[in-house]
């Protein structure tokens, strides 16, 4: 064996050199992949939030979410994580166009949590792939929605035309649920395809499925966590060392500040202790097992 004093001084220099030429290969990589960190930061996954009923207020906090992709270059992809039973027809269906809209430029992925019924499985309908648990609730295609009451015009209660009090009448509120209802029926056969397992009549006549059996049904694509699913967005997107953003906090933070955030309660909001609600009229594309009555 070789020991430092039998190296030759000629070998010593030679040896000292290659270190040095070494070092001096090293520290410039080092220093491009630090700055590369700093000017080139990793790409973001986005995860928007839905956690509740949709309505107004909800809807807006969604859209502020949306909001918050178009003003950040960095994110590449969107996850859509979904925890909701649904809510009102117009603002389901202001979200399901934006999402579409964002899904035009990034890929656009779901995560079903504890539950996506009727207006949010209509939402998921916008993203794909659609992720869920094995025993979330799926489905729930359809809409309901309180018939208008029969108003007689008296001499004390007068009104231009037979439908000005009620704005509608039962013959054209049915026919006006059903045509909400084929939409619904359509939007899931033309966003599912092929995937479907399930016949028209069946998928319409509302039924929720646990995730294992919506997946049997090709409700949904894949039983996965939230992770599962941000990966897959990255990998549509074609990032891989990426990070996550949740767009929620940031819109909360840009729309509020310090202020405590508290959202404003939906008028239809379910009682906490009893689960009843009393809804002002109109049509729903809600998951409801305990109605409150008319308003």
């Amino acid at each position: 064996m070789l020991t430092g004093r039998q190296i030759s001084p000629s070998l010593r220099n030679n040896l000292r050199g290659l270190g040095v030429l070494t070092a001096w290969g090293i520290l410039p990589l080092l220093i491009g992949v630090l700055l590369a960190q700093v000017v080139a930061p990793r790409p973001v996954v986005g995860l928007i939030r839905l956690e509740t009923d949709i309505w107004s207020s909800s809807a807006n906090l969604i859209l502020a979410q949306i909001e918050e992709t178009r003003l950040d270059p960095r994110i590449r992809a969107v996850v859509v994580q979904i925890d909701s039973p649904g809510g009102e027809v117009v603002a389901t269906q202001t979200l399901f166009l934006e999402m579409q809209n964002l899904r035009k430029r990034m890929p656009v992925v779901s995560s079903i949590d504890g539950i996506a019924a009727s207006g949010a499985y209509y939402l998921a309908m916008a993203t794909d792939p659609i992720y869920a648990k094995p025993s979330s609730t799926v489905g729930n295609v359809g809409v309901w929605g309180f018939a208008p009451p029969e108003v007689g015009i008296t001499d004390a209660l007068l009104a231009s035309g037979p439908f000005k009090l009620t704005a509608s009448n039962r013959t054209e509120f049915i026919r006006l649920i059903d045509s909400i209802k084929q939409e619904f029926v359509a939007t899931v056969f033309n966003a599912r395809g092929d995937r479907l397992k399930i016949s028209t009549a069946d998928l319409a006549q509302g039924l929720a499925y646990p995730g294992r059996d919506a997946l049997n049904l090709g409700l949904i694509d894949h039983l996965g966590t939230l992770t599962d699913a941000l990966n897959e967005a990255a990998y549509r997107a074609g990032v891989y060392n990426y990070e996550v953003v949740d767009l929620q906090a940031r819109a909360i933070a840009r729309l509020y500040g310090s202020t405590p955030f508290l959202l404003e309660p939906w008028f239809g909001a379910a009682e906490p202790l009893t689960g009843r609600r009393t809804l002002p009229p109109g049509v729903y594309l809600l998951y409801d097992t305990r109605l409150g009555g008319a308003p």
